[in-house]
């Protein structure tokens, strides 16, 4: 019995039965969400179509104390954005930053600033691509405020709502490698910004979103751009997928490893 069907399994038990007859939609959006858990490195190698595990061609080691040291300052410090940090699924967005070589990402929903130094710490090690952050913060808010100066050069922050400013961004740089949902996760929100951002992410693009499992603004967006739902791969909170390519294209990732 494969892991992905324990996981559903687990699910059939007396309390899910009577919320599957309370709320059927609900109950069927969480066999869903659990059937897309995956491994990091399974994560990882299947969103960017690699047929080995990237931790065999990446060395993490670094990255690691990298990101338990942002996460012991977060823990240490009295300054608050009002968010938590986004966890272990950070490392994931640095694996597919150095992997993929992107030229342009582009996330909503800042913080702390936890993932975006992750995000930016491997376009510095790539030497390549910029990061264009939209977070919506009060004054007394410092938001970003983990991000290492030496990291900044690479990342452009918008203050406002994505409403406002994510149809501009996109418009003024065309095509996205990456995109990247933090930010409020209402459903009218979700689905408003995935609708917007999936015409300019290119073909063999990566596109992720984080707390999907709230409620069914994912399911019900790739229900409209006719993707199944089973090829998305889930590690914890975070959900990613790539954009199909046409037919015959394949994205040959070789000159993107670690050098």
């Amino acid at each position: 019995m494969s892991r992905w069907t324990k996981d559903v399994l687990r699910q059939v038990r007396p309390h899910f039965i009577i919320q599957s007859i309370k709320d059927p939609k609900r109950a069927f959006r969480e066999i869903k969400f659990r059937y897309t858990f995956t491994s990091k490195s399974r994560f990882t190698s299947d969103i960017l179509s690699l047929s080995r595990s990237p931790f065999e061609v990446l060395d993490e080691s670094k990255q690691r104390n990298f990101s338990s040291s942002l996460k012991s300052q977060i823990t240490r410090s009295s300054i608050s954005s009002g968010r938590g940090p986004m966890g272990d699924e950070a490392e994931l967005l640095y694996i597919c930053v150095r992997l993929m070589k992107p030229a342009f990402v582009v996330e909503t929903g800042v913080g702390a600033g936890f993932s975006t130094a992750c995000i930016l710490k491997a376009l510095k090690r790539n030497n390549f691509g910029m990061l264009y952050s939209i977070d919506l913060f009060k004054d007394d808010e410092t938001c970003g405020w983990i991000i290492p100066n030496q990291l900044k050069k690479r990342w452009r922050l918008i203050k406002g709502s994505s409403a406002n400013h994510l149809n501009p961004l996109l418009s003024q740089l065309g095509l996205i490698d990456i995109f990247i949902h933090d930010s409020d996760h209402s459903y009218e929100n979700m689905i408003s910004e995935f609708r917007r951002v999936w015409p300019h992410l290119k073909k063999g693009g990566i596109f992720m979103a984080h707390d999907v499992g709230r409620n069914d603004a994912l399911f019900d967006f790739l229900k409209e751009i006719q993707f199944p739902w089973w090829r998305v791969r889930t590690y914890k909170w975070l959900a990613g997928f790539q954009k199909p390519l046409r037919k015959k294209e394949s994205i040959v990732y070789g000159k993107n490893f670690i050098r």
